[in-house]
């Protein structure tokens, strides 16, 4: 029986910032791949195109008004990485980290080292 776990492409880098600066290296990366739809491509430039266009969808509020740009940011940049092939992905998070393996293979049954196996039952008075 096979687990159904979502597997991770892309490694935690383990604090925010350096997750960040590891994805804007991706999205470059994968920007200049041929293999890498070129509408799928619009994605990123687009994000960046609202982030220089003068008009906001939320304006006047100072502080709020830069929630929308980070957002759309974040969400464009996800789905590009979501988008795209993932074995691209794959060639170029093991170029940039040095790593063979990226994904981890959950198709194993053997549960993780630090997993106890166990039953349980329910005791009714």
């Amino acid at each position: 029986m096979k687990d159904n776990l979502p597997r991770s492409i892309i490694p935690s880098q383990g604090n925010m910032l350096e997750e960040a600066i590891f994805r804007l290296k991706l999205i470059w990366r994968l920007m200049s791949d041929r293999r890498v739809s070129p509408l799928l491509k619009l994605l990123p430039v687009g994000a960046l195109a609202y982030l220089i266009w003068p008009l906001d969808l939320i304006a006047g509020i100072p502080g709020v008004a830069a929630l929308d740009d980070l957002g759309i940011l974040w969400i464009s940049s996800y789905f590009f990485i979501e988008l795209c092939p993932t074995q691209v992905i794959e060639d170029h998070v093991r170029e940039m980290t040095g790593e063979n393996s990226i994904t981890e293979d959950k198709s194993n049954n053997e549960p993780p080292a630090d997993v106890i196996d166990g039953e349980a039952t329910d005791v009714q008075d």
